[in-house]
């Protein structure tokens, strides 16, 4: 399996170094994933101030720079990538999250309105000046601030402007994010932000691309299943130790009325945050928490919350396995990349252990891929022992910015860091756990069989994350690296 062999490693690691890795050296148009995108700016509202409608101005110009097709007012285009507008938000002594006004209409039912005449719109931006600098606020504040416009305006992606000194000046803007990112540039303001919103574009959507094989999987062996059981149990305790956090409602960022609207129009009625898996070798599937959006709390899991998956994609298309007589519910996003991690992993041999419960064992009866579970977390991570589980730094010379989970570039992300994994490769590394920064939003971690390991899928990976038992890896729900 791979990384260093314990004698190689060293005694300490610092993790926070990785995530705020160095800037990417190389022009996205150097990437061999980067394409060009078509983007439309809604003509500003009379109320932006001058410095919000020059750097409106200025990302447009930067668009074109780019070699982009910027979309002329009153043009019709069947498809566009990239919907930019400019929204407004009032000053005053409240608080941001106070001072941020609800839209009538979300812009997201506007926009399909509107273009549902001349085609598809993609990503929608929503770009806003407010005095606060929010590279100065906690990650906390900025993702509630964050996800309060979007839910108000009806946007999945929000970037936040601040003036500077002089007049016309900008002094920063942060993009933020669905999964809680924001990233801010502060030097080529417009440019950067550019840059990170091209590169969002060229990540197309596999989420949602699944198909369901009825009754595919027998009831009593569903029931008897070691997978479903095992997250229930993880979920609850990731909860308990502050991985997970209660699901979030509509109502929680919107008025009754427009919750109602969302949930009437868009079926948008809340969401969840991180994910769990397991390999189930009874079922011979991959068996994951459903989809955010139906409000499932994962720290208290039934099994109408979990999916089981055959792990095989065929191209980036998933194959969800129904239990017999019932009608599962979506995968959650991130299932597909967790697939693509399956696909890629070696085979190791495991046989049933004197429990009778499925181990490693080099003569064992079946043949599995080298993962076993694993998480994913919106926390970061400021240390991790390195003689207990491997970190893998992200690429950032080939994937200078951070993907949506549940796109395509995201699993290309994931088979290079399982490539880049030695204790997944290497036979000669004796450790059986694997962690990695998903930049700006969170944490992926692995648990691959081994000797030695629990029986309870997972207990031995959230053991390294509970102070009360290893302690071998430091989080922070506060607080998760923006690096530029």
């Amino acid at each position: 399996m791979t990384s260093v062999t314990h004698a190689e490693s060293s005694p300490v690691e610092s993790t926070r170094a990785e995530t705020a890795a160095p800037a990417p050296g190389r022009r996205l148009e150097d990437l061999d994933w980067w394409r060009t995108c078509s983007v439309r700016f809604i003509a500003p509202a009379p109320e932006l101030s001058s410095t919000h409608a020059s750097f409106l101005r200025d990302l447009e110009a930067a668009f074109a720079r780019g070699g982009n097709r910027v979309i002329p007012q009153g043009e019709n285009e069947a498809k566009v990538d990239m919907v930019v507008v400019g929204v407004s938000v009032p000053d005053g002594p409240d608080a941001l999250c106070d001072r941020i006004v609800e839209e009538q209409t979300p812009l997201m039912l506007k926009v399909r309105k509107d273009q549902g005449r001349q085609g598809v719109v993609g990503r929608l931006v929503a770009v806003a000046e407010v005095p606060e600098r929010l590279s100065e606020m906690s990650h906390p504040e900025v993702v509630r601030a964050a996800r309060i416009l979007m839910a108000r305006v009806g946007v999945f992606t929000v970037v936040f402007v601040t003036a500077g000194a002089a007049p016309g000046e900008v002094a920063e803007a942060t993009l933020c994010t669905m999964e809680g990112g924001h990233p801010t540039e502060t030097e080529d303001v417009a440019q950067g932000i550019c840059d990170r919103l091209v590169a969002a574009s060229c990540a197309h959507e596999v989420a949602g691309r699944h198909d369901v094989v009825p009754d595919a999987i027998p009831a009593g062996a569903w029931a008897a299943a070691r997978a479903p059981k095992s997250l229930t149990v993880a979920g609850k305790r990731m909860g308990d130790l502050g991985l997970l956090p209660a699901p979030h409602a509509m109502a929680d960022f919107v008025s009754p009325r427009l919750s109602r609207t969302y949930a009437m129009y868009l079926n948008l009625q809340g969401f969840s945050e991180g994910m769990l898996f397991a390999f189930d070798p009874d079922l011979n599937a991959l068996v994951v928490t459903a989809s955010g959006r139906w409000g499932v709390d994962k720290r208290d899991l039934s099994d109408t919350d979990l999916v089981a998956v055959d792990f095989r994609m065929n191209g980036n298309r998933l194959r969800v396995l129904a239990p017999e007589g019932t009608q599962p519910m979506a995968p959650s996003v991130e299932a597909w990349e967790v697939c693509a991690l399956f696909e890629a992993a070696p085979t190791v041999r495991i046989g049933r252990n004197a429990a009778g419960e499925w181990a490693w064992d080099p003569n064992g009866t079946h043949e599995v891929p080298a993962i076993r579970a694993g998480l994913h977390a919106h926390v970061g991570v400021s240390y991790a022992d390195p003689a207990l589980i491997e970190s893998i730094p992200p690429d950032r010379e080939h994937y200078p910015y951070g993907f949506g989970c549940g796109t395509d570039l995201m699993i290309d992300v994931a088979r290079a860091t399982l490539a880049a994994s030695r204790a997944v490769h290497d036979p000669a590394d004796t450790r059986h756990y694997v962690r990695w920064p998903m930049l700006y939003h969170g944490e992926m971690a692995l648990e691959l069989w081994g000797p030695e390991q629990p029986d309870e899928p997972l207990r031995g990976l959230l053991d390294l994350f509970d102070p009360q038992v290893t302690g071998a890896v430091h989080f922070h729900p506060e607080h998760i690296d923006q690096p530029h």
